[in-house]
């Protein structure tokens, strides 16, 4: 199966999906728009590379879309600090991993929002992407207990976690018939020995999420 992420950051939480899947049969493609420490972890993980520049969104966005044309890919998961347009979403489908409950804390800065308003719940949002920002269909969602008391940092490992944990609902869902609806933090349906690494990682970075 080939799927692709679009990636303006270290590709932290990308690279542990990645792991968590690798004896899947999961064909990755990593597409970013500068340099930046995703481009190491796509050696690390063996996925492709290419990197897009282009200031404009809409020529950006026609160009993601046409590099995944031309790799038979058509389904992408954004962990990307950029808008992009209808020329990629309405051409492949297109998802965006949110570090919040939505609808609640839309934009760039999910955590710190939260974190600031001193919600005592930290959300993760699995959405599609259409024109609105963070406004699409959702998929999936989790959340987790929080305290206001907690440093900032904590807050971000475990949006962290959050992330890893929808991305590979993700390509759960893109290789698998879609599971039925299930309650927040079950385990959506996937496969045992992923939360079986899932679980190892919580352990690691001293931190339960799900």
């Amino acid at each position: 199966m080939k799927l692709a992420v679009l990636v303006s950051s270290g590709g932290a939480a990308f690279e542990q999906v990645a792991r968590i899947v690798r004896h899947d049969g999961v064909d990755f493609t990593v597409i970013t728009d500068r340099g930046c420490g995703a481009e190491v972890v796509a050696g690390r993980v063996n996925a492709k590379h290419i990197r897009i520049e282009e200031r404009d969104r809409k020529l950006f966005s026609s160009k993601v879309a046409a590099a995944l044309q031309d790799l038979r890919v058509n389904n992408i998961l954004l962990f990307f600090d950029r808008l992009v347009s209808s020329e990629l979403f309405d051409s492949v489908d297109t998802f965006n991993i949110h570090p919040a409950a939505l609808p609640a804390f839309k934009g760039l800065r999910g955590v710190e929002d939260a974190y600031e308003a001193k919600a005592r719940l930290l959300g993760c949002s699995l959405h599609r992407v259409d024109q609105s920002v963070d406004g699409g269909e959702l998929v999936s969602q989790i959340a987790c207990g929080a305290d206001p008391q907690w440093p900032l940092s904590r807050w971000q490992k475990r949006a962290y976690l959050m992330k890893v944990y929808c991305g590979l609902v993700w390509v759960n869902q893109a290789i698998h018939i879609k599971a039925p609806d299930t309650p927040v933090n079950a385990s959506h349906g996937l496969p045992e020995g992923w939360m079986a690494s899932f679980r190892e990682l919580q352990a690691l970075e001293a931190e339960t999420v799900v």
